[in-house]
């Protein structure tokens, strides 16, 4: 039983759409790709067209990550999923 629970996450996600798949590997990769401290105060939205939306909760930590994280988060981002499928990072306060 404790197999099937290894493996099961695994076959639902091939199940998924590439689409789907992707954006399953940016939340579950997002404490990696973020750190704890911008993880616990952001949420990540890829869309289609390649653009990662950043939702922050507060507009100081939307300035600071525009400011100083806004490209080393769009490289992690790209080195997870790929160059292809994240093409540019934007800062949005809310949500």
């Amino acid at each position: 039983m404790d197999r099937i629970r290894e493996v099961l996450p695994a076959v639902i996600r091939e199940l998924e759409t590439p689409e789907k798949a992707k954006r399953s590997r940016l939340i579950s990769g997002w404490l990696g790709i973020a750190g704890h401290k911008l993880a616990a105060h952001t949420k990540p939205q890829l869309t289609q067209k390649g653009v990662l939306y950043v939702h922050v909760d507060e507009p100081v930590l939307a300035f600071e990550i525009n400011q100083k994280y806004r490209l080393s988060l769009l490289k992690r981002a790209q080195a997870v999923l790929g160059e292809e499928t994240v093409k540019e990072l934007k800062v949005l306060v809310g949500k």
